[in-house]
């Protein structure tokens, strides 16, 4: 019996972790190496190391052309440095990434968290001579930022590129809402795919419209497609067929390869500084620090015998608004969450890569049974079938519960109780007096 891809893309354990590998792997035989990132969100101390471990890819590929895809925010308004420095380092790297290979730039949510308007963000995209991809519209001109396409010749084939934005507004910036016009991305997609990509040899679309669309998306692509995820900070393969459907993560911890030839397997390179990393760029990243850091982004707000990975400390998160609160387990969405915390003193300026934002507590009563419906749903950040993942998912530590339990939450899950929790979500209700990230940071202080 041969399985239809919808049918495939029912399956279960199709959704993986991404295969590891050395940025120096070679793919013999390979047409074209696709180079994939997404969500970088100003994490300038992993730049230099990125931009050594592409070298390291592309010398391994030398004589294979290389196309480089950035699948939206680049940006972070949290980060204080790349916000008064105007981005300085983000542009810097965008620019070194052109030097390498063709690059093209799908717009995210993020792409106007330091500039409001979105046409001046493509503007500057394209001095440096970056391909921008979007379905975003303007509604003063009522003509699109961006083309939704590119077609490129690379390596004597045709090579076309589509770019999908999430519709979520209340992911963009306040000033940025207006200015913006926002299409649905499946029934957009179901629009305008077939004849974008037709006649393409080699079909690669940039979603950063999140998983519940592209479970949409993905049916709708040739055989042989390549769909690049992003907007929810995810790690994991899917393969329908012969479509791969790739989430190569956030904040430069991974680097996607996706080779088209004889051995199409997406793998992934972690990115970690410390190691190899692009010296001209090293160097940018320190000069900018050096301008622009403040006391106050330097200031040590606990120590930590060792690194916290981000899933470890993200459940540490969980467990300590748990404890500040009575109750039996902490919930927080996932993307709230940057990166991983250092051994050592941690600063300010590293707790706020890792806690993005702060807010009020709140507390809810949940039933043995609205439990068991949001199991399935919480701690998402390893293999899961995708017929089964939900995009942005909630950590909850210490899970899993017995029987009723009084949960707490921050304010990102209490609004969006409904999707995080399922339908059986309980009611929240604010806990007076605290705060996210004072209560965290108290509870790593004494680890």
């Amino acid at each position: 019996m041969t399985l239809s891809r919808r049918a495939l893309l029912a399956l279960p354990g199709l959704a993986l972790l991404p295969r590891r590998t050395r940025a120096d792997t070679a793919f013999p035989g390979a047409g074209l190496l696709l180079v994939a990132l997404s969500d970088l969100h100003s994490a300038q101390e992993r730049a230099p190391a990125l931009l050594a471990a592409l070298d390291a890819a592309l010398a391994a590929n030398r004589g294979v052309p290389a196309l480089i895809a950035v699948n939206g925010d680049v940006f972070e308004r949290g980060n204080v440095l790349a916000l008064r420095s105007e981005g300085a380092a983000d542009w810097a790297l965008l620019a070194a990434l052109r030097a390498r290979a063709p690059v093209v730039l799908n717009l995210g949510n993020h792409e106007t968290a330091l500039l409001d308007d979105p046409a001046a963000v493509v503007a500057r995209a394209r001095a440096l001579d970056l391909l921008v991809v979007s379905n975003i519209g303007d509604p003063r001109s009522g003509a699109p930022y961006a083309p939704a396409s590119v077609s490129l010749n690379l390596g004597g084939r045709r090579v076309v590129v589509v770019g999908i934005a999430t519709d979520a507004a209340a992911t963009y910036r306040a000033p940025v809402r207006p200015l913006v016009s926002l299409p649905e991305p499946a029934g957009w997609a179901a629009a305008n795919l077939r004849g974008l990509l037709a006649g393409a040899e080699t079909a690669i679309v940039l979603s950063h419209a999140g998983v519940a669309a592209d479970r949409a998306i993905l049916p709708l692509l040739p055989e042989g497609s390549l769909l690049l995820g992003g907007h929810e900070h995810l790690t994991f393969t899917h393969a329908p067929g012969t479509t791969r459907y790739l989430h190569v993560g956030s904040w430069t911890r991974f680097m996607g390869l996706i080779p088209f030839g004889p051995s199409p397997a997406p793998h992934v390179v972690a990115i970690e500084p410390g190691g190899v990393e692009d010296a001209a760029q090293a160097r940018l990243v320190a000069e900018i620090t050096a301008a622009h850091s403040q006391p106050a982004d330097r200031e040590v707000l606990f120590h930590l015998p060792a690194p916290l990975p981000l899933p470890i400390a993200a459940r540490a998160a969980c467990a300590a608004i748990a404890a500040a609160t009575g109750s039996a387990a902490g919930l927080l969405g996932h993307t709230g969450f940057g990166t991983g915390l250092p051994g050592g003193p941690v600063t300010r300026f590293a707790y706020d890569a890792f806690l993005r934002f702060d807010g009020a507590l709140a507390q809810a009563e949940a039933s043995a049974a609205a439990l068991a419906g949001m199991a399935p749903r919480l701690n998402q950040d390893e293999a899961v079938p995708i017929a089964s993942r939900i995009g942005d998912f909630a950590y909850a530590a210490p899970w899993p519960l017995p029987g009723p339990a009084r949960l707490a939450a921050n304010g990102w899950v209490r609004l969006n109780a409904a999707h995080f929790l399922g339908e059986g979500a309980p009611a929240f209700a604010s806990v007076p007096g605290l705060m996210l990230k004072s209560v965290v940071a108290e509870a790593l202080a004494r680890r």
